[in-house]
């Protein structure tokens, strides 16, 4: 009672400010002293393949990011969590956006092209990986598979770590790490189709799951395709560029009614194993979202569409070289042929990557020591990356007739050497891990990342942890060709968490961190780069769990952040105007906002209840708090305000006959009216709406 008490009384220090916050904590830490508790507690430090996650409470696969081995999420040198398929199932967690949205520290931004994520309040901070294959592109920081473009239907688990990770994973691995893993014939040996069906907008999708587990090998391959409801916006401006030859189409013959085509997504995943040998897996993904911008204070309205799919194949090769090491390798090809539409410009961009990586492994005195330690290699080819430096709406009004915004397409290709090495090491109860990473770049500076953890169990029912990470960006596209040898982006990361879990129904921990970013430029429509800058970024999350009776589950999560440092500095091109002999001479301004944090408190409220075997019932509340909606044109800002929004689910397995399930998913269901911040100006938030799948297992 003494730590619990203390710990309380801290929490009451930091964030007395906070009413909401108070309230939730309170409701942890008195549940786990008024429920009348049963079983035993949990040996983290002493069970190594205890697995139970913190953020669900259900027993979980490993976790395999965190040290390219795997191990328990709570043994990892990570703030570190997993969602499992059942959890993504029973939770309503239909895109991978809904999945991370119950994640402390992260925020999923809504605009109109869709889902930004931030991390911590670092916007487009997060390495995504499909099966440890990256799915982000150098062209641009707003590719984000966080929508209906990567399907959660053949996914095995979602393993997610909040922290920096570069040492192990390479630049990018800034604010944290997401893996998507993918199903394997182990997991299903059979069949599995689906089709669903959504309104508003009668959206509707099927896919095909097949798998088969021969022993020695395995196979597994998904089909997915889904049609999404169409912008309800009607654009306003049909025409622009028209010929482009150097002016714009004509105020007469440039507006109308234009309405958006629906969007369409193909996803096909695939993978054949032989024993723990060899693998080659794949993705291949089609897709076009069109969607509309708007800028409400010049009454404009355009359709855009955008895609980026990001298709691979990859091989993995593993050879034991005695029983205490062994050796690893990964290759892989990745391309992006993407396709961009600006009212009547388009744009078809490409990227490929080619990375062959190897890794040797070896243990030390009994399994106490870990020594992973390899080398990497990494080419990249851009061809016709969009740089824009103009504001689009500028020139969209009827008083331009001379005038283009400035877009420049760039080819180039980087390549990049690593060198890399991670030891741990046992001692008692405290499991101790130090790495350090050294990226030679061709295109931009050099760089050198750290990591130290230390993972403590002092007694069975406490887990602490401090970690401290280093971690580098790769600069955008118009970086590399605007500046010879570009500085990188850089980030220190302090982490300190503490997990008290004192029988198997009861759980909470609290995690705190401080962010230093260095170095910092950001990619803007209103006024392309910014100046470097830097900013220091606190905060904390909360994390509880309670079964009080069999069946019902509560739990809880909480951030709150808060940040220091200058505003973001931008010399913006306000007008151009041409000279007597035919010569364009360009004005520039500086303008000045606010590092863009996202909102600074995040809720998510959850109960899961399951009154039989065979039925689940799942309810989420969720909060975020007023976000600053940047406009360096206005002359005061704005700022939308926080919104409580209410989500469920329903599932229903084995109806009529065995193999038959059926899910039932709830968006907005209290049909909250909010506005978010888009790219030009305020946008609608989502409204209510229904989504059914229904499944058959063969």
């Amino acid at each position: 009672m003494k730590m619990l008490e203390y710990i309380k009384m801290m929490i009451d220090n930091i964030i007395i400010k906070k009413p909401v916050i108070k309230v939730l904590l309170t409701f942890v830490l008195i549940a786990g002293t008024v429920f009348p508790w049963t079983g035993r507690g949990t040996a983290w430090a002493s069970d190594p393949e205890d697995t139970m996650l913190m953020f669900v409470g259900e027993e979980l696969d490993v976790l395999s990011i965190a040290s390219r081995r795997e191990e328990s999420a709570q043994q990892a040198p990570a703030v570190a969590v997993v969602i499992t398929k059942e959890v993504i199932e029973e939770n309503g967690m239909f895109t991978l956006g809904q999945a991370l949205s119950q994640v402390p520290g992260f925020y999923m931004a809504q605009k109109e092209w869709g889902t930004r994520p931030y991390l911590r309040g670092i916007p487009d901070s997060v390495l995504f990986l499909y099966d440890t294959v990256p799915m982000l592109s150098d062209m641009t920081k707003s590719v984000h598979p966080l929508d209906e473009e990567l399907s959660l239907v053949p996914v095995k688990r979602i393993e997610i770590i909040r922290g920096p990770g570069s040492v192990l994973w390479g630049p990018d691995a800034f604010a944290g790490i997401v893996n998507v893993v993918p199903m394997t014939g182990k997991d299903l040996n059979g069949v599995e189709t689906g089709i669903y069906y959504g309104s508003p907008g009668s959206f509707k999708g099927y896919y095909m799951n097949a798998g088969y587990d021969a022993g020695a090998w395995d196979g597994f391959i998904s089909i997915i395709g889904r049609e999404d409801e169409a912008d309800d916006r009607t654009g306003i401006i049909v025409g622009f560029w028209g010929d482009n030859n150097g002016i714009p189409v004509s105020p007469d013959d440039r507006y109308g009614y234009e309405r958006s085509n629906r969007p369409h997504f193909i996803e096909i995943v695939g993978n054949h194993n032989i024993g723990d040998s060899v693998t080659v897996s794949g993705r291949y993904s089609d897709y076009t979202r069109p969607y509309s911008m708007a800028d409400q204070e010049k009454n404009l309205v355009w359709l855009e569409s955008r895609s980026t799919p990001v298709n691979f194949i990859k091989l993995e090769a593993k050879k034991n070289v005695d029983p205490d090491s062994a050796l690893r390798f990964t290759g892989y090809y990745s391309a992006i042929n993407s396709n961009s539409k600006v009212i009547d410009l388009e744009f078809s961009p490409s990227e490929n990557t080619v990375y062959s990586e190897l890794i040797y492994d070896r243990d030390f005195l009994s399994g106490k020591g870990l020594l992973t330690t390899g080398a990497a290699y990494r080419k990249k080819q851009v061809d016709g990356a969009p740089i824009w430096d103009s504001y689009l709406p500028d020139y969209l009004g009827m008083d331009n007739e001379t005038f283009l915004p400035n877009i420049t397409e760039e080819d180039y290709k980087t390549e990049l050497w690593s060198m890399f090495g991670q030891y741990s090491h046992k001692i008692g109860k405290t499991d101790i891990s130090v790495g350090i990473r050294h990226d030679e770049h061709d295109s931009y500076n050099d760089s050198t990342s750290y990591n130290l953890g230390i993972v403590w169990s002092p007694f069975p029912e406490w887990m602490i942890k401090a970690l401290y990470g280093t971690a580098y960006r790769t600069p955008f596209a118009s970086q590399l060709i605007e500046e010879e040898k570009a500085d990188l982006e850089k980030i220190n990361t302090v982490n300190l968490k503490v997990a008290w879990q004192p029988v198997d129904r009861f759980n909470v921990s609290l995690s705190g961190f401080v962010n230093h970013i260095s170095q910092h430029i950001k990619e803007d429509p209103y006024a392309g780069l910014s100046d470097p800058n830097h900013q220091k970024i606190y905060g904390i999350e909360l994390e509880g769990r309670v079964v009080p009776v069999d069946g019902l589950e509560l739990s809880a999560n909480l951030t709150a952040m808060d940040n220091s440092g200058p505003d973001e500095t931008y010399h913006y091109n306000d007008y151009t105007f041409m000279r007597p002999d035919g010569t364009l001479e360009k004005h520039f301004v500086d303008i000045n906002y606010p590092f863009d944090t996202g909102p600074d408190t995040l809720v998510n409220l959850m109960v899961k209840w399951k009154p039989a075997d065979n039925i689940t019932a799942f309810c989420k509340v969720r909060y975020f708090s007023s976000i600053d909606a940047i406009c360096p044109r206005c002359e005061t800002s704005e700022s939308v305000p926080g919104a409580w929004l209410v989500d469920m689910a329903f599932t229903v397995t084995d109806i009529v006959t065995p193999g038959l399930d059926l899910n039932l998913y709830l968006r907005n269901i209290t049909d909250k009216d909010y506005r978010v911040p888009g790219t030009y100006s305020t946008i609608d938030g989502e409204p209510f709406s229904v989504q059914i799948l229904l499944k058959k297992s063969w």
